[in-house]
């Protein structure tokens, strides 16, 4: 092949010329367009998935926030119904208290007066056997028939029991 024949340098250079221009023809129309679009539709690619990435991820802020107001509006909705139901029972049990503090109070004073009753029907049944048993003593001790008025007269002045 004489255009690699290493006598003649001119030929080498010719060819190295030729082949170069060639190389970098074919390079700058063909191959590094090629490259270049190749490169343009990742960068595009890339700058379109991080757009979208931005806007779901403002998207997920926002449904973020709005299931945080909705879980701090039903805390809130749950706090003031167990506010109310509190408030309700403690009506109601103070209402039920009011109500057997009554009924006690009345059934204390209803005992209250049956034994102060009992009491006096036990006394005066005590100042009748007291009254009894003197004028039995009375009549077996002495000859005296005193009257039922004076032995009871006779022993409420002494004091018995009243």
């Amino acid at each position: 092949m004489p255009q690699l024949n290493p006598e003649f340098y001119i030929s080498q250079l010719f060819w190295l010329a030729v082949f170069f221009s060639f190389l970098f023809i074919f390079l700058w129309k063909v191959s590094l367009p090629r490259i270049a679009n190749v490169l343009e539709k990742r960068q595009n690619k890339i700058n379109e998935n991080l757009s979208t990435a931005k806007e779901l991820q403002a998207q997920a802020q926002k449904i973020e926030k709005n299931i945080n107001t909705q879980i701090n509006n039903a805390k809130q909705e749950t706090d003031d119904e167990i506010k109310k139901t509190i408030l309700s029972l403690q009506e109601d049990v103070s209402l039920q208290l009011s109500s057997i503090d009554s009924e006690l109070e009345k059934k204390i004073s209803e005992s209250e007066l049956e034994i102060i009753k009992n009491r006096d029907d036990q006394l005066n049944k005590i100042n009748d056997e007291i009254a009894n048993i003197t004028k039995l003593a009375l009549s077996k001790v002495s000859d005296l028939n005193l009257s039922d008025n004076d032995i009871k007269d006779a022993i409420k002045s002494k004091g018995a029991l009243n």
